[in-house]
């Protein structure tokens, strides 16, 4: 069932005396619904706006039980409020439910017209309580004033209109007629599933201020900056995060503020998810514990490497992430939803960033040493001439924490997997076997390396260039596994589908990770293909179970299709390696490419790449397959990049 947003937006400016006028609410709600329109969409949109003269008690409360009480359990109902707030004494009738005697009210157009009130904050529980009860997600925007102690700032308009001195009776009050009073909730929070987002403390005052010649509100201002920025579904926390920087760097001692009666609220989608996804930017803000990224292990963000570590370029929020950027960054401490970074140089603490993978530390497989003794202490000597970014050897005793083990025994060495007696890799032996079964670990290393690597902070929707794989039937895309089966003698044939699905050009290739530690990159010719917008290819492949691997007993073989995007033009060959062949030191590179696995259908080869790193997706790359690459390049021009995969299984009966 589709998630519909109803959507309740009020914004006052003409208030009538005594009230002060203001000057910006209108604008307010006029952008937010401006926001609604283009991201939600007019199909899953309920949209009321009520500005000015419209905005009377009455409107109001009767969209608020009328228009948001038709939200179902499956859907969103939003209030939104741009005005003055007050307050007004309690009748004694209701001191029980508010210890200072004091309500929190909104100012209505009409409010403080003889027979009209202000909408308290007991009032507003009571309706959004009817609201949720249905089930759906509530949530309440506030921007506007909610103490009773702010004074008029000299430079800022504040949004706090002065108390009403008349004494009002609990009868006018929204469900607290007589003998109900009991059942009023009070202050702002609704009941049910709800969130708040108010403009500030109770003890402060909400401002307005001048953002693109326009007058807004502090808090309305920077919530259309992050939802407009933002990607993805950001949670409560995350736009907290985002309007309270924002809010900071315009004015002082306004402190927005996030409340809700359940806490895992506040790690929801902001609506609930109405908003649709969209790219989210990596994000680097200073909080108190300092400067650091919006994403942490749970994003997929690595730990350092000893002094190998994630880096990052900064960029304005909303300016383009090309050429010079305003500082680099580095994390030195990944925590479960951000990452520590240290800054060089300097920025303004009172802004917001966007930061750019540029770099990714990836460890080196470790590797445990059992068996026999002589053997094992020769292993580990020639172990010693290894790419220590590659393959690291654990300590003696330490084979349960290691991702291979290698047994030596009397015919050589056997490399499996921790737990799994079945060989990985045929068994190593005969001359030099210790000099291979390194160079084989290091081939593993790559591979693997390889086949899981991610962008954590990348910003290019899943579907940037949308993969489908097809043999006839119907097609398999990201993430699913297509099957093929020999047909007699015939390997089965498949294509690959590629399209951008942007508006801006892109650059992809198509890699494929063999069963056998192989992996090819002549998909194209340049490694790499432009896509313009709109633009697809397509790819015809084989799916091939080698001669010797079927006649050893290998009836079956997994390909990993892996397509890597991009925003600059890259070139994968130089990740390019043979399958693994254990009896031999690895041939060099030819030029037709390796055979085995799913190879293309014409036969085309590509052969190895290699060039300088000129993008900071080239130099990920490299890093692959060494850590021996020196330091980062200073021109290397900066790409978000992206990788997707496919899983091939083609069986070859016997």
């Amino acid at each position: 069932m589709t998630t519909r947003l109803h959507a309740l937006l009020v914004g006052i400016d003409a208030y009538p005396a005594p009230v002060p006028a203001l000057s910006g609410c209108v604008n307010d709600v006029m952008a937010f619904a401006g926001v609604l329109r283009e991201r939600v969409g007019a199909e899953a949109l309920e949209l009321v706006v009520l500005t000015d003269a419209a905005a009377t008690r009455e409107a109001v409360t009767a969209a608020l039980t009328d228009h948001l009480g038709r939200a179902g359990a499956d859907d969103v109902a939003l209030f939104y409020w741009s005005g003055h707030g007050s307050q007004q004494d309690t009748p004694p009738e209701l001191w029980t439910l508010e210890p200072d005697h004091r309500d929190e009210t909104l100012v209505c157009v009409d409010s403080r017209s003889p027979g009209s009130w202000d909408l308290a904050d007991k009032e507003l529980a009571t309706l959004l309580a009817g609201v949720s009860a249905s089930g759906c997600h509530t949530v309440v925007v506030l921007d506007c004033c909610h103490s009773g102690d702010g004074t008029r700032d000299a430079d800022d308009t504040v949004r706090l209109a002065p108390p009403d001195p008349r004494r009002r009776p609990a009868s006018s009050f929204v469900g607290t007629a007589p003998g109900t009073a009991s059942r009023a909730v009070s202050r702002w929070t609704p009941t049910g599933r709800h969130v708040l987002l108010a403009a500030c403390r109770s003890s402060e005052t909400a401002k307005e201020v001048t953002v693109g010649g326009r007058r807004r509100g502090a808090l309305s201002a920077a919530l259309e900056a992050a939802l407009t920025d933002a990607g993805g579904h950001p949670s409560y926390r995350d736009v907290l995060r985002m309007v309270t920087a924002d809010v900071a760097a315009r004015v002082a001692e306004q402190h927005p503020q996030v409340e809700t009666t359940d806490a895992t609220e506040l790690d929801r989608p902001f609506l609930g998810g109405a908003l649709p996804t969209t790219p989210r930017p990596l994000t680097l803000s200073h909080l108190p514990d300092g400067w650091c990224i919006d994403s942490g292990a749970v994003h997929g963000v690595p730990a350092p490497v000893g002094d190998e570590t994630t880096e990052l370029a900064v960029y304005p929020l909303t300016g383009e992430t090309s050429g010079s950027p305003l500082a680099t960054a580095a994390v030195t401490q990944v925590l479960p939803d951000r990452s520590l970074v240290r800054l060089t140089p300097e920025l303004d603490e009172s802004f917001v960033y966007r930061a750019v993978v540029t770099s990714i530390p990836l460890r080196p497989l470790l590797v445990g040493v059992v068996g026999e003794d002589a053997s094992a202490a020769a292993l580990r000597e020639a172990a010693s001439e290894a790419d220590e970014g590659l393959v690291g050897l654990v300590e003696e005793g330490g084979a349960h924490d290691a991702d291979l083990v290698v047994e030596a025994t009397a015919d050589g060495f056997v490399i499996t997997r921790p737990g799994v007696t079945r060989p990985l890799v045929p068994v190593v032996g005969g001359p030099a076997r210790e000099e291979r079964t390194i160079r084989a670990l290091e081939q593993v290393a790559r591979w693997l390396r390889l086949s899981a690597l991610t962008n954590p902070g990348t910003h290019l929707p899943a579907d940037a260039v949308h993969v489908e794989v097809e043999a006839g039937a119907a097609p398999v895309g990201a993430g699913g596994t297509l099957t093929l089966t020999y047909a007699g003698s015939d390997a089965p044939r498949f294509t690959v589908h590629l399209a951008n699905t942007t508006a801006t050009p892109l650059w992809a290739a198509l890699l494929d990770l063999t069963e056998t530690y192989g992996i090819l990159t002549d998909a194209f010719p340049a490694g790499s293909i432009a896509l313009g917008p709109g633009e697809s290819t397509a790819v015809d492949l084989v799916g091939q179970v080698d001669d010797t691997l079927w006649a050893a007993g290998t009836v079956s073989v997994r390909d990993q299709l892996m397509v890597v995007t991009s925003t600059l033009e890259f070139d994968p060959r130089s990740l390019e390696q043979d399958e693994l062949d254990v009896g031999a030191p690895p041939a060099p590179r030819r030029p037709d490419g390796p055979t085995r696995g799913a190879v293309a259908a014409d036969g085309a080869g590509a052969g190895g790449g290699g060039t300088a790193a000129r993008t900071s997706l080239d130099r990920v790359l490299g890093g692959v397959t060494t850590r021996r690459l020196g330091p980062t390049p200073n021109r290397a021009a900066v790409a978000d990049w992206r990788t997707d995969s496919v899983f091939v299984v083609t069986s070859r009966p016997r």
